[in-house]
């Protein structure tokens, strides 16, 4: 499975759009890039997707960030971890060098609580013992855009939304013909490239995109306490999309993603890592297929889906298998939706989900669970300025048992000034795993509850914005290792609050200002310890000037807080990135970037390695 060489992948473009409208009287057709079209078909005004009804940002009561693959182009980002670390309110944490495990959290929970879905498949893995997701071999070449929805949600998506969704959405064809490639190589003999292909017309369109990395990387455990051996890895991905509309209300699409990566990390001794031949081999691969039919003039819309995913990881230890692991989902699902008026939207679905875990070698055995969930929600909208909504839903397991969720949240514009409030309330739950349960068949589901309250305000008529939201969440019956008994228990309480404040400027016609700060208190009740690996104060800059019409220059600033991993404090930093882009031409560019520009030594996880001060560069085609 080892990936060699030369690989490619795709230059990602989107564009954010802060533009609002009252919602239509027809039902919005989904395209395949997840964004919405009305009903004649021409595009309209970015929303947010992964609230299964699409819906306008302004009429969103629901903490949400979008962020474009425009941006990703922009700050050079290879990997979506990188993207999402500027979000406020997620945490990020790796464990060494590229292509390590790297998970991703909201509001100082687990990351274990955060549900991730990709093009409308649940890519959390099955055979993981917290059902998690690893960010690290997720190229964000083919990204569109990312819709970070935090607070619980498992009214929209059941179980392992007790933090959060992170919906991500790929790229999609559009009309005519094109494509685009790219290669950028760098510190630590990184090669990097992609390359899309794109087409089609009013009937059908579709885009397939090929994307990769090779690097020597360096050492995953930290190289000052004497560990010197350098962890390569390697990644391919590939991913396409299409979609058939032989008829204005009859649409079919398709997606499938599949990548291939292969990684060197340390070994574990001692209370820290240190260096040791480990290799972990991994390939992911997602496929779905989805229906939908509108009828009644778009009053009335039928979906249909499957959704399959596979993971499949082999670690090897001194040249001998030490963990292997495959995990596997497929989902069935119907989803309803009617709008018997104009101010008024009614959701109904039921979804039929089975995961497997089939362990050969390690700890956690061989599961298989079933569930089958129903779910309501109601979106009204009785004026332009006021967005109400309501959901339920009841997720049943012969594994488990059952839960029901409840959620509700609400946006009103002040027409005035513009400002937006917002608020919900929201309970999450997560159930015990197929790994977990292979130690305690008698675990029952963590459950959570929490709500959020805040402000959005426009300034200088819209040229900037400033968002602030306070936020507060506890989750019951945590699911724990008991590391006496070797076996995982319902024993613990967990507690979490804070403030989310963002500010973005447009602050000239060239130059532009995003910032956010997030502060966290995220507490184990039980044990009144602090959340591991959770500073409670965070903070991102990103300025991007346009130096002339050709070359524009950008800068990330990083801040992160003190924070405690196990009986460990970590010291706080400050990392610095500096980019560029030139346009030889409408399809030429070059690009060149700094990363760590200050060469700071710092651990974001207690051991493990950070890269030092590198350079990486490249070149960019359209056409």
């Amino acid at each position: 499975m080892r990936v060699h060489n030369l690989l490619l992948s795709t230059a990602v473009a989107a564009v954010i759009a802060f533009s609002f409208r009252p919602a239509l009287a027809q039902l919005p057709n989904p395209d395949p890039n997840g964004s919405v079209n009305d009903v004649d078909g021409e595009p309209d005004t970015i929303t947010v997707t992964g609230m299964r009804l699409p819906t306008p940002l302004d009429q969103v009561g629901r903490s949400v960030n979008v962020l474009t693959g425009e941006e990703i182009q922009l700050r050079q980002q290879r990997f979506l971890f990188d993207a999402l670390a500027a979000i406020p309110g997620v945490q990020v944490v790796r464990t060494g060098s590229f292509g390590s495990a790297a998970s991703v959290s909201i509001r100082g929970l687990d990351s274990d609580q955060t549900l991730v879905v990709q093009d409308g498949v649940v890519i959390n893995n099955p055979a993981s013992f917290g059902n998690g997701f690893n960010f690290a071999n997720f190229d964000a070449g083919d990204v569109e855009r990312v819709e970070v929805i935090r607070g619980a949600q498992s009214t929209l998506y059941g179980s392992d939304a007790i933090g959060g969704v992170i919906n991500i959405v790929t790229k999609d064809g559009r009309e005519g013909f094109g494509g685009d490639a790219f290669f950028e190589g760098g510190s630590f003999d990184t090669i990097r490239g992609g390359a899309s292909l794109y087409g089609g017309n009013d009937t059908a369109s579709g885009r397939i995109s090929f994307s990769g990395v090779t690097t020597n990387g360096f050492s995953s455990a930290d190289e000052a306490n004497g560990n010197v051996e350098d962890d390569s890895f390697d990644n391919v991905t590939l991913s396409t999309k299409g979609r058939f509309q032989p008829v204005v209300s009859l649409l079919f699409e398709v997606v499938a993603r599949y990548q291939d990566s292969e990684n060197e990390f340390d070994s574990f001794a001692g209370g820290r890592p240190v260096d040791g031949d480990e290799i972990g081999q991994t390939e992911e691969l997602t496929v779905a297929g989805f229906a939908t039919h509108t009828a009644l003039e778009g009053a009335l819309q039928n979906r249909f889906a499957i959704t399959y995913l596979r993971n499949d990881q082999l670690n090897v230890t001194d040249g001998a298998p030490s963990f292997d692991a495959l995990g596997t989902r497929i989902s069935y699902e119907y989803q309803g939706t009617v709008k018997p008026v104009a101010w008024a939207a009614l959701v109904a679905g039921a979804e039929y989900d089975v995961q497997e875990s089939e362990v050969t070698v390690g700890f956690g055995g061989n599961q298989q669970i079933k569930t089958t969930s129903g779910f309501g929600l109601l979106q009204l909208t009785p004026k332009d300025n006021i967005a109400l909504n309501a959901g339920v839903r009841h997720d049943s397991s012969d594994e488990f048992g059952s839960e029901t969720t409840f959620s509700v949240s609400g946006a009103y514009t002040l027409p005035q000034t513009g400002t937006i409030l917002r608020g919900s309330f929201s309970e999450g739950f997560r159930a015990p795993t197929a790994g977990e349960l292979g130690f305690n068949p008698d675990l029952f589901p963590e459950f959570s509850n929490g709500w959020d309250i805040g402000l959005e305000q426009p300034i200088s008529d819209g040229r900037a914005r400033v968002t602030a939201t306070y936020f507060d969440q506890q989750i019951d019956d945590l699911i724990a290792f008991d590391l006496a008994a070797f076996t995982f228990v319902n024993i613990q309480e967990f507690e979490s609050k804070g403030v989310e404040v963002a500010l973005d400027a447009d602050l000239y016609a060239w130059l532009s200002f995003r910032s956010a700060y997030t502060y966290v208190d995220a507490t184990n009740v039980t044990t009144t310890n602090a959340a591991l690996n959770q500073p409670k104060h965070r903070f991102n800059v990103e300025l991007a000037a346009r130096a002339t019409d050709r070359l524009t220059l950008s800068l990330g600033v990083n801040y992160n807080g003190t924070e405690l991993d196990g009986g460990n404090t970590l010291d706080s930093f400050t990392l610095v990135s500096v980019r560029g882009q030139y346009a030889l031409n409408d399809t030429l560019e070059l690009f060149a970037r700094v990363e760590n520009a200050t060469d700071i030594d710092y651990q974001d996880n207690f051991g493990y390695g950070t890269a030092p001060i590198s350079a990486f560069g490249g070149v960019r085609a359209r056409f």
